[in-house]
């Protein structure tokens, strides 16, 4: 720290980096140090777009790791990228916000989960989902009793728009699931407070934009005995689209929409404006809220209960689909 401030820097110039940069500079604990980025140009787009013109360029991740300025790092580089350059910092010293997914595999989501406990990282994964007001509100009212025991839990994940570069390929992608709808599986398991334990994927390649099945869908056996349906879509003619459903056997959600025996007159749905866009644009997503939170953490000298722990068992679950799919829906235990 200097001057009771959180040195703060970001590796990785693309999309979401737009929102990291922006929390980091809304938040009155940080000072953003600099930035970095494999390709020069991504780098100095993010300068322009927020005048930061007088700040550190890195020239590579090794540059960021060894500046003794830094105490935090945003990783938000390719998938495939996460979780070897999260145990870099790791081993540096840094505290991690690491952007989803933290792997593209079991096998390194282990081994970097075995690292950040080695070296006692504080870390804070990307998963936006779970700081929206709508979220908060969902898991108070399960977490209170209102829906009862949740029997069934279905959610979806469909964005149909234009993906370039790495995120055609599946060896860097992870899958349909891994990239996009991990956010999705990782919100059912989060308002229920249960993990999965059972999945049996399916898949469909369609067109050939993607070399990996862009649509993937699952059953799903949770641990507390609910069971659910996923699906994920990166390809279609449909805009942003996460629905998380819940049946309780006193409750149900349809995403902002609620229907509760507490109310007994009630005849049909009711809706709850919470202010929350559906919109898959970063600017429209809680950075802001996620970065308090985890400087917060930092502050009172604490993990973060969002961070690469608590997402371990949603991610093992995509790779579960993505595999189970590959051997003709097979169930996979996790």
């Amino acid at each position: 720290m200097r001057n009771g401030k959180f040195g703060c820097a970001l590796w990785g110039c693309g999309w979401v980096a737009s929102g990291h940069i922006a929390a980091y500079l809304k938040n009155p604990d940080c000072e953003f140090i600099g930035l970095g980025s494999r390709s020069m140009s991504s780098c100095q787009a993010k300068i322009a777009e927020f005048g930061l013109h007088d700040t550190t360029i890195y020239p590579s991740f090794e540059a960021i790791l060894n500046d003794p300025l830094v105490d935090v790092i945003s990783i938000c580089t390719p998938n495939d990228l996460h979780a070897e350059e999260a145990m870099l910092a790791a081993k540096a010293g840094k505290q991690i916000f690491l952007e989803k997914p933290a792997a593209v595999n079991e096998n390194e989501l282990d081994e970097l989960v075995n690292t950040i406990n080695e070296y006692h990282t504080k870390t804070m994964m990307g998963l936006v989902l779970r700081f929206n007001p709508l979220t908060r509100m969902q898991k108070r009212l399960i977490a209170d009793g209102e829906l009862g025991k949740v029997f069934m839990a279905n959610v979806d994940y469909w964005f149909g728009r234009d993906r370039g570069g790495w995120m055609k390929e599946g060896k860097r992608a992870g899958g349909a699931f891994v990239l996009g709808g991990c956010h999705s599986v990782d919100l059912a398991c989060y308002l229920m407070d249960t993990e999965i334990s059972a999945v049996r994927g399916d898949a469909v390649q369609i067109g050939d934009w993607y070399d990996y099945p862009p649509m993937e869908t699952a059953q799903v056996r949770f641990a507390n005995g609910a069971k659910g349906v996923f699906s994920c879509s990166l390809t279609g003619f449909v805009p942003y689209t996460a629905n998380i459903h819940l049946l309780g056997e006193n409750g149900t959600i349809l995403n902002d929409r609620f229907f509760l025996r507490r109310f007994q007159e009630q005849k049909e749905f009711f809706s709850i404006d919470t202010g929350v866009k559906k919109s898959g644009d970063v600017y429209s997503h809680p950075f802001p809220e996620m970065v308090k939170h985890f400087i917060d953490c930092l502050k009172e000298d604490r993990d973060s209960e969002h961070n690469v722990a608590s997402a371990v068992n949603s991610h093992k679950a995509c790779f579960a689909i993505c595999r189970s799919a590959a051997a003709n829906g097979q169930w996979i235990e996790l």
